[in-house]
């Protein structure tokens, strides 16, 4: 006989999940404690943990990294964590912040914690009272008499017959979500441009509304002239035959390299003009494109008739235009789309002198430094995302210039989060620059003014969720000008050349990244759901996305300017263990000896000098990795019922309501080290091993 007592013995998350709190200080310590973040749990008093979480000194410097960045992280991991619990005795979290070796406080912040296990124990310890209500009202009505006892009788029943099917339907995650958090707050219909309110154009024609990605979609140079109607055949279909990708989009921009008028007023300063009939805007409607840039050298082929023709001719058929107008104000108008509840601004210029639009004399955007910075200041604190459209740079060169690298990072530096190229007619180099991409050429896409039929290309591919903005070039054959995206040995060798062309720069863009939105001063939050500056502090939290920033008391200014984003924690799926594993892979312990608080309330533990071996610096920025994870999605609501003590993650999506209050905090003392003020960290991903 094998004696085997320590089978029966709870693992240490069975533990943590029936309310010990020493367990719960061992599992968030051990997952904190390597980061250089040290972690105290405090009993849990009337459902509401207490942690205190202490950083090393060496972050003091970086104001933003411990009052925004690295907050909201810490906040949402630790909050995902408790979720994934699953504990009834855990109904909410209250976490205090400080640096180690100073007892002043730098943020303070709680979070009601909504799960499957406390919202039916809160349930079912409703249902005495109910019963105890519904008990006096029968005695009283059996006082009144029978006629009108039994007509509020009925009443009384049928009211409660429909409450409870509605208690014991199924709610969605999504529903639950929308329940809890409330409409989101009504922003402007208007954004105060740098010369002129402009309005917000709502996109509501979308393929899937249902899905809460915003794609974009970004084409290099189209001409609707000469052999292209040739090899249509007048057929207006044929051109995006092959590109569904455009379709799909929620919206879709080309560059607009002729114009659709019936004028014969040519520029006798050029040699070739070229012009489609109006009746081509069909083309583009059919292909899905719901924006173009008219900043480029083809705008003013044919004089202002031209341009206020093919203006007028995409009006009519609900296409956007930018770049281009009958005077400076008009030419200089930024495109404001809202798509989904993000909001987005277009910005176009052309870099030359030629028919620059004036006061009251039409024509084209020119690139200015100057203007471009008053443009991209004025929009930044009231969109989410500004996309800048260059057109720049020399025909058939496969590099950029040195002075177009230096504006594209100038338009970064001012707070653009995408820059776009066009006019060179080929592929050239992408770049991140500061946590931003550029793409300094994107080729021909459908150019039928040109001789050449046949060719490779690429379409940019922008997709942004929450506070994520993901990139990807997708490859692209050209076949008698009709354009496909391809797959397999043809997508590789397009992707190679792009990555080889791409070579050139520090950091190079590969064919697919996701980055964070950039952290600015002022800027308003990227999730529909997301509080607005100035608004209740209060809010919704959703386990595997982004919760868009969160408020509370902070003693934290904003720096003057934007700095590179941290990489925050992802919250994988973890995978599945045997019932009795311990919390920890192998059975070990967290990295540094993590003892359990006494019972006593928050704080103190102080360090009073700095950590013995401190996180290392960070390697140089050319090695460090860019590339992150593909997007998580919450879980989805159909799997299953309320989870066993030893399922990882509940199988519905589940909100966190954030509630603040205002605690007056002391000042930061920056620390000595001159090196530590670009630290790096990422909050630790969930352990592989889940008991």
């Amino acid at each position: 006989m094998v004696y085997a007592e320590n089978w029966s013995q709870p693992s240490i998350l069975e533990l943590a999940r029936s309310g010990n709190f020493q367990a719960l200080n061992y599992w968030i310590d051990s997952l904190l404690r390597p980061e250089g973040i040290y972690a105290r749990v405090e009993q849990a008093q009337a459902g509401c943990v207490q942690i205190l979480v202490e950083f090393q000194r060496e972050f003091a410097p970086d104001t933003t990294l411990l009052g925004s960045t690295l907050r909201e992280g810490l906040v949402k991991f630790i909050c995902h964590q408790l979720w994934r619990l699953n504990s009834p005795a855990v109904e909410g979290v209250r976490i205090h912040a400080r640096l180690a070796g100073d007892a002043d406080i730098l943020w303070k912040q709680s979070v009601r914690i909504v799960t499957p296990a406390n919202r039916q124990r809160r349930r079912y310890r409703s249902l005495p009272a109910v019963d105890w209500v519904k008990f006096k009202t029968y005695r009283s009505l059996l006082l009144v008499g029978s006629a009108l006892a039994s007509f509020i009788l009925g009443c009384w029943v049928s009211y409660h017959e429909a409450l409870t099917l509605r208690l014991v339907s199924p709610v969605s995650g999504y529903q639950q979500t929308a329940v809890m958090s409330g409409p989101p707050p009504k922003r402007a219909d208007t954004v105060q441009a740098a010369l002129e309110v402009v309005p917000v154009v709502q996109q509501k024609q979308v393929a899937n509304p249902y899905d809460p990605t915003v794609t974009l979609m970004f084409g290099g140079n189209v001409n609707l002239s000469d052999a292209l109607g040739a090899s249509a055949a007048n057929d207006h279909q044929w051109a995006f035959a092959n590109m569904d990708e455009y379709r799909q989009a929620d919206v879709a921009m080309v560059n607009l390299e002729n114009s659709l008028t019936r004028s014969t007023l040519g520029s006798g300063q050029k040699q070739l003009n070229f012009k489609a009939a109006p009746e081509s805007v069909k083309v583009l409607t059919a292909g899905g494109v719901d924006i173009v840039n008219l900043a480029n050298s083809r705008a003013m082929d044919y004089e202002e008739p031209g341009l206020v023709e093919t203006m007028n001719t995409l009006d009519n058929s609900g296409i956007q235009h930018l770049g281009a107008g009958r005077d400076i104000k008009e030419a200089r108008r930024p495109d404001i789309i809202e798509v989904k509840g993000q909001r987005i601004a277009y910005l176009g210029y052309y870099d030359a002198e030629l028919h620059v639009a004036d006061q009251g004399k039409a024509g084209t955007n020119p690139r200015r430094n100057n203007r471009v910075a008053e443009d991209i200041r004025a929009l930044r604190g009231q969109v989410d995302w500004i996309i800048v459209n260059y057109h720049w740079g020399v025909e058939l060169a496969d590099y950029p210039g040195d002075w177009q690298i230096d504006l594209a990072r100038f338009t970064i530096d001012q707070g653009a989060d995408l820059v776009v190229g066009h006019h060179p007619q080929v592929l050239q180099g992408a770049e991140l620059y500061k946590g931003r991409p550029i793409v300094y050429s994107l080729g021909n896409f459908i150019f039928g003014g040109n001789a050449r039929r046949d060719y490779d290309t690429a379409v940019l591919k922008v997709s942004l969720k929450d506070r994520n903005m993901k990139v990807e070039f997708l490859p692209v054959e050209v076949k008698k000008f009709q354009p496909k995206v391809v797959k397999g040995a043809a997508a590789d060798r397009i992707l190679k050349r792009v990555e080889q062309i791409s070579s050139i720069f520090d950091r190079p863009m590969g064919s697919s990244v996701v980055l964070d939105a950039l952290v600015q001063p002022g800027a308003t939050l990227k999730t529909p759901n997301s509080l607005l500056p100035g608004s209740a502090k209060s809010g919704t939290y959703q386990p595997g996305r982004s919760s868009g920033g969160t408020s509370g008391e902070s003693n934290l200014q904003s720096p003057g300017q934007p700095k590179p984003t941290l990489i925050l924690p992802t919250l994988p799926a973890a995978p599945q263990q045997p019932d009795n594993s311990s919390f920890f892979p192998n059975g070990t312990g967290p990295a540094i000896e993590s003892n359990p608080p006494p019972n006593q309330n928050l704080p103190p533990r102080i360090y009073p000098t700095q950590p013995q071996n401190p996180s290392r610096e960070p390697e140089p920025f050319t090695k460090e990795p860019f590339i992150k994870e593909p997007f998580i999605s919450p879980p989805s609501p159909s799997q299953g019922a309320v989870p066993s003590p030893q399922s990882n993650l509940p199988p519905r999506a589940v909100s966190f309501e954030v509630a603040l209050k205002q605690q007056p905090t002391s000042a930061i003392v920056p620390g000595t080290s001159s090196k530590r003020s670009k630290h790096r960290i990422a909050l630790p991903p969930i352990a592989g091993s889940i008991g």
